[in-house]
């Protein structure tokens, strides 16, 4: 089939999604449950949980302490209270502590982690594949973000609700107000809903995790511990159709002969949105977005690396569906959606089905090229992208389903991926995945990467080459109380691309091996936990040379007063890089965190050792990292 039928049947699919989504929102538009039954009379909205405006809420305790602690009587009780109206689900908490010691201050969203916080888990399917969770600390700021079966939580998530705080004499209060049309369910005339309810806060100086169930460690999918359940009656949930204008402008100018000289008012104009098609069906649209406010990329170290940076996605738009479109084989990356133009993205969450369909035009789409030894970032050109996910989910977390991923420049060349992937959970304690990719590449013929390089007899240099490659992961755990074991496989084929991907490296097969040990000590001991990991890994080459090989383990301990201890050691028996083999480099960190107040936050990391000097003359150097990341109030 040629490039430009390729392309022109993928300019019709681009605003597919975005035309059938108005077609049928015509049809779905104010659909409303089962006439609504009154049982709860709504609070005053204030901050403050009353014992009359609760009385007939459905009640429940966290009262588990899960860590340091192991499923112990919390020592700071907190009382729930769960109502509701037609339209909203509210939730008040009670969180008792001697406020003299509390820890909670103002904060930024999602900014609150190390405050005295509380948190509701919602879990409409009752099926385990996720976890939506509001929450606040004592000040009414808001943290909110996804747990997953997969244990891949989301803290990027963010979802639209209300909170209000207040502080009492031996206690703080919480009140959310959560509407329903932001919570995707099938549609009944009653529901019972799992929920999870999760407290952080502080014993004295030490910082106390509790829940208000007993964890079952022999589990390690906590959606599918969630066995708590609010009942519900006449509810609907409220299509939402919102749009967000933008405006963006910017007028520069320079001294010119002792004189202000302006050039050109700079400006532009956009528009994005959220349709609701029904309860468990959106779709969002973005036309000439401005990304400029978006918070900067942490920094990360790229000294003596060879290989291209992966950053985390901070853009909004691109978070909602995440969970979906993760990958042990990270095959989508939306940051390689670099510059949209136009994007519309459809997320269905049915009961047993879950869709996600992202389109985009992007005006400067980057380029990567992976390799053994290290890989090609560049800019490209304007490009039409397709994500596209399906995936059955089944009861305590398991699933099935594919992906593909479609890349069409405009001036020709492509890139797509297609692949399949299962996680299947046994008897709690086992999970078994297995993901499978396949690439077919067209490069275009561009001089947007200089390099006169060979992969396996094909030319690094976009010359119009057709690559095709092949990637598999395969991953076994086993999780109890006490002990963790992994088993992991995966390998990348020479050719192997991820066009909307972020894969760096091929030409390899890695195979790792660890087991873990952990021990919960009485709340009165100066060790409250230990944790001990040993672990192995090897990497081959695609001609059977050994790449990489490395033992080793760490061991990590809770103690008293809030500190926190890490310490690692590895050996890497062997690395070769480009002919240069390199044996028994020593690979040592340590980490400390002390916080004995909200006042002190101290942490303290170190690392030292041996490595390879990645150069045209490659030898082995000593390694030395000493850094101290304090705050203080």
């Amino acid at each position: 089939m040629g490039t430009d039928l390729l392309l022109m049947k993928h300019r019709l699919n681009i605003f597919a999604p975005f035309l059938g989504a108005l077609f049928m929102a015509s049809a779905l538009w104010g659909q409303e449950t089962a006439q609504k039954i009154e049982k709860f009379q709504v609070p005053e909205f204030d901050g403050l949980v009353g014992e009359q405006e609760w009385a007939n809420s459905q009640k429940f305790l966290i009262n588990y302490e899960i860590d340091p602690g192991n499923n112990t009587p919390s020592e700071n009780l907190t009382e729930v209270f769960v109502g509701y109206s037609e339209t909203h689900l509210y939730v008040g908490f009670i969180a008792y502590t001697d406020m003299k010691t509390l820890r909670s201050s103002i904060r930024n969203r999602d900014e609150a982690w190390n405050d005295d916080l509380v948190m509701f888990g919602i879990d409409t399917y009752g099926d385990g594949r996720y976890l939506i969770n509001f929450g606040a600390n004592a000040e009414g700021n808001q943290v909110d973000m996804k747990f997953t079966a997969d244990g891949n939580d989301d803290e990027s998530y963010d979802i639209n609700f209300e909170s209000k705080a207040s502080k009492q004499e031996n206690a703080y209060h919480v009140e959310l107000k959560i509407p329903f049309n932001v919570l995707q369910f099938k549609k009944a005339l009653k529901y019972d809903w799992n929920i999870l309810l999760y407290r952080s806060t502080y014993t004295g100086e030490n910082r106390s995790q509790n829940l208000n169930i007993a964890i079952d460690r022999n589990n390690n999918c906590l959606p599918c511990q969630a066995v708590s359940t609010i009942h519900l009656e006449g509810i609907k949930s409220e299509n939402r159709l919102l749009f967000t204008p933008n405006m963006v402008g910017s007028w520069s100018g320079e001294k010119v002969a002792g004189a202000l000289s302006y050039g050109a008012l700079d400006a532009g104009v956009g528009l994005s949105g959220l349709i609701d098609l029904n309860n468990t069906a959106s779709l969002e649209y973005t036309i000439n977005p401005d990304f400029s406010q978006v918070e900067a990329d942490v920094s990360q170290v790229t000294v003596n690396n060879t290989f291209a940076v992966e950053f985390p996605e901070r853009r909004p738009y691109f978070n909602e569906g995440n969970d979906m479109i993760a990958s042990e084989l990270n095959t989508v990356y939306t940051r390689a959606i670099n510059q949209p133009l136009f994007s519309s993205k459809l997320i269905s969450q049915g009961e047993k089905n879950r869709v996600y369909w992202l389109t985009a035009y992007d005006e400067s789409s980057p380029y990567l090229v992976a390799g053994e030894n290290e890989s090609v970032l560049e800019q490209g050109g304007a490009s039409y992208a397709n994500i596209l996910r399906y995936q059955r989910t089944f009861k305590g977390g398991s699933n099935v389903g594919f992906l593909t991923t479609n890349r069409f420049f405009t001036d020709g060349g492509s890139g797509n991926t297609f692949g399949l992937n299962a996680l299947y959970r046994m008897k709690e304690k086992y999970a078994f995945t297995a993901e499978f990719s396949k690439s077919v590449i067209k490069e275009p013929e561009a001089d947007w990467i200089d390099n006169n390089g060979l992969i396996k007899n094909k030319s690094i240099a976009l010359d119009g080459e057709s690559l095709k490659g092949d990637a598999l992961a395969l991953k076994v755990t086993r999780n109890t109380k006490h002990w963790n074991s992994e088993a992991f496989y995966e390998h990348y084929s020479p050719h192997y691309q991820t066009p909307l991907g972020f894969i760096t490296r091929n030409s390899i097969k890695r195979v790792f091996l660890g087991h873990g040990y952990q021990h919960f000590f009485e709340k009165e001991n100066t060790l409250r936990q230990l944790n001990v990991f040993t672990g192995s890994e090897v990497i081959h080459n695609y001609d059977g040379l050994k790449k990489y090989s490395t033992l080793g383990g760490e061991l990590s301990m809770q103690l008293a007063g809030n500190i926190y201890m890490e310490f690692s050691k590895w050996l890497v028996l062997n690395e070769e890089f480009e002919g240069f083999n390199a044996t028994n480099m020593p690979e040592n960190n340590f980490f400390i965190r002390f916080s004995p107040s909200e006042k002190v936050n101290m942490r303290i990391f170190t690392s030292w050792g041996e490595n390879i000097f990645y150069d045209n003359t490659p030898e082995v150097g000593k390694n030395f990292f000493l850094g101290s990341f304090n705050n203080f109030q």
